[in-house]
């Protein structure tokens, strides 16, 4: 994908992002004490250097996020002072062989894949004036990351960071509807027989493939209320129905209405999970959870006839309550509680998923300023439609499969978790951001 192309979807997304409105929310970052209690401390320098960015008020932005506050029109480490202390810092931490600084694989495991972020988005295929900058961070970054591996034994053993949230009781264990604002986490999510149901469309690509990024696994669910069957049963009627999810009218595209719909009480969820790289250089998934979005249905407003078009903050756009953890890293690494966080409903954020592509720090044309807005409106952007529209990953499970579903739905989790991690590892070996990293890795271990 080209640097300066613009999906669809992405600009819808990021579109309907811009009506729901923010409030600043700046970040103290100075002094970060996040893999250490010392601030000097290398690793936190590092990560400041790369991670932070500041406004031009000067509140600075960034910290312990989960995705890296870069665009793919972005300048920052690419260009004046911000390159130049990057690879200083990536320099002093190759220098001083800062690696060996920090032996706990959880924090390895962390830093490596923060900075595996940043040398994905270095190394996006793009036509700018600084390909000779990129290839000097992606040098020194893919160099770190290697450094950092863990081994297969090492990875295998990191903690399950969802079982132990859960384990910890920090947080109520099923949704209340009387109190929307109170987070849940279910303890039966990834239960075997349990009432949640993994989704995986058995596809050649990932079924939240809007979310791909072969950096994580990202695990969808689903549960109607009155019971596992009962949600086998729902999908495979779906699936039995033969029907597009959309319908066209002319140019117009509206929604197919002859789907089955999901009933009132259905809850759906997706976890996103680290995939690290070991020292032998493979992909290998871990149970690291970074964040688990959660939908509960409270009601569902059916289309209005044939008329009833895709629309976004529409009626049905109130239909759902929205939930959402995120991994802490200092939670993560000074308790076992597996360093979940939830997302409060005045919680904001600078949007890196689904935007236009332009740097919310450096200048924006004219009506595309963002700006951090309110994390839990931003999921009514793309998933607001009438109760099944609204999940965005009946595309795929709805589709023929390229490989054999379970015949016993007491194998639905093991298979479907099995192919998800499957065809998200092969389809990141695929890119060429990932091929560009193996060969930094060949030509350092020669």
């Amino acid at each position: 994908m080209k640097r300066r192309s613009i999906l669809a979807f992405s600009a819808l997304c990021a579109a309907v992002a811009a009506l729901t409105g923010f409030t600043l929310s700046p970040s103290p970052t100075q002094g970060l004490t996040i893999f250490d209690p010392d601030p000097n401390h290398i690793w936190n320098r590092t990560y400041s250097c790369l991670f932070i960015r500041q406004d031009r008020s000067g509140a600075q932005f960034g910290a312990d996020t989960p995705d890296p506050l870069l665009w793919a029109e972005t300048h920052h480490l690419l260009t004046g002072d911000s390159h130049r202390k990057a690879l200083a810092c990536l320099d002093e931490f190759l220098r001083s062989h800062a690696d060996r600084a920090i032996s706990d694989p959880v924090r390895r495991a962390i830093l490596q894949h923060d900075l595996w972020a940043i040398f994905d988005w270095a190394a996006m295929d793009g036509t700018d004036d600084f390909p000779a900058e990129r290839k000097q961070l992606e040098s020194r970054l893919a160099e770190v990351i290697r450094r950092l591996a863990l081994t297969p034994d090492q990875v295998r053993a990191l903690p399950d960071a969802y079982a132990a949230a859960v384990a910890a009781q920090r947080f109520p264990a099923a949704y209340d509807p009387q109190h929307t604002d109170r987070a849940f986490l279910p303890p039966d999510l990834f239960q075997t027989g349990g009432p949640w149901v993994p989704l995986s469309g058995y596809l050649d690509e990932p079924t939240a493939i809007v979310h791909f990024t072969g950096r994580s696994r990202f695990l969808a669910f689903i549960r109607l209320p009155a019971g596992r069957a009962a949600t086998f049963d729902y999908i495979r009627e779906l699936r039995r129905s033969g029907l597009q999810p959309h319908v066209k009218k002319g140019d117009i595209e509206l929604l197919n209405l002859a789907l089955p719909q999901i009933p009132v009480g259905t809850q759906v969820a997706l976890v996103r999970q680290e995939i690290l790289l070991d020292t032998d250089g493979n992909l290998v998934p871990t149970s690291l959870a970074e964040t688990v979005q959660l939908r509960a249905y409270h009601s569902i407003t059916l289309g209005r006839g044939s008329e009833y078009t895709n629309y976004i903050n529409g009626p049905s756009s109130h239909d759902q309550d929205f939930f959402e953890f995120r991994l802490s890293r200092p939670e993560l690494f000074a308790a076992p509680a597996g360093g979940l966080v939830a997302i409060q409903p005045q919680d904001t954020e600078f949007a890196t998923f689904a935007t236009h592509g332009m740097d919310e720090f450096e200048g924006q044309p004219q009506g595309f300023a963002v700006g951090p807005g309110r994390i839990l409106l931003r999921c009514t952007g793309c998933h607001s439609d009438s109760g099944i529209h609204s999940i965005q990953s009946r595309m795929q499970w709805m589709k023929p499969p390229q490989g054999p579903r379970p015949a016993a739905d007491d194998d639905a989790a093991r298979s479907a978790i099995a192919w998800e991690t499957r065809v998200t590892i092969a389809q990141k070996k695929q890119q060429a951001e990932f091929k560009l990293l193996q060969e930094f890795w060949r030509h350092s271990s020669n």
